[in-house]
């Protein structure tokens, strides 16, 4: 069938750094995406709350995604109210791109590990494809009642392009040494780290003193 194929990638991207926009680029090189969306979220149901406005948040996505072909921030859950619950959002974006597309939810193993948690989760099902991101050395353990289900809808990565819905794959994909709360880590100590940040999401940090718990000895790694 070949359909129109998108990602939905979403995070509390506080910050968004360079592992972010390496997973999206190769998760549209390896599933055959048209786009990739990333979509920050606005209050996450099953973690803290991000450190960052929402809008600073906003900002930083876009200015990371800038220029990249097949990669855009996608700022619906930030303009809704309550907690951003991803079957809302899916729901939304079926609606609106319509069903002869393969719309492709993405979350992580630590997700899935807790799906059985999220709100109306077997109705992700409904909207979209599951894609889970493999991590090196963390083990995957859902429920059974989620194994159950994900393993009667499982399907290579490279069919979910011919997919709208309904389907589960999993993707390991190259590793990133660091995470959004290491970075945070180092940017509470002064320091930019540079090799882990898009360029004009580092001088935004810079500009706008964010996660900085020493402003004075802020300075480029």
């Amino acid at each position: 069938m070949n359909l129109p194929a998108i990602a939905i990638l979403g995070g509390t991207f506080d910050p968004v750094h360079i592992g972010h926009v390496r997973s999206a680029q190769e998760l549209c090189h390896r599933l055959g995406l048209n786009q990739c969306l990333l979509v920050p979220c606005h209050l996450p149901p099953h973690r803290e709350s991000p450190q960052s406005s929402a809008d600073h948040r906003l900002q930083m996505v876009e200015l990371a995604v800038a220029g990249i072909d097949g990669l855009a921030a996608d700022d619906r859950e930030l303009r809704r109210s309550g907690p951003s619950y991803t079957v809302d959002t899916l729901a939304e974006i079926r609606a609106e791109q319509g069903a002869a597309v393969s719309v492709n939810f993405v979350m992580g193993s630590d997700a899935y590990n807790n799906l059985h948690t999220w709100s109306r989760w077997q109705s992700l099902f409904e909207f979209a494809n599951v894609v889970v991101m493999h991590r090196d050395g963390f083990r995957e353990t859902p429920v059974p009642e989620v194994r159950d289900y994900a393993a009667t809808r499982l399907v290579d990565p490279e069919r979910l392009k011919d997919i709208s819905h309904g389907a589960m794959a999993h993707v390991a994909l190259t590793p990133w040494p660091q995470s959004a709360t290491q970075v945070r880590e180092y940017l509470q100590r002064g320091v930019i780290p540079g090799d882990s940040l898009p360029a004009g999401v580092a001088d935004y940090i810079k500009q706008h003193r964010l996660y900085f718990g020493e402003p004075e000895n802020a300075d480029k790694a």
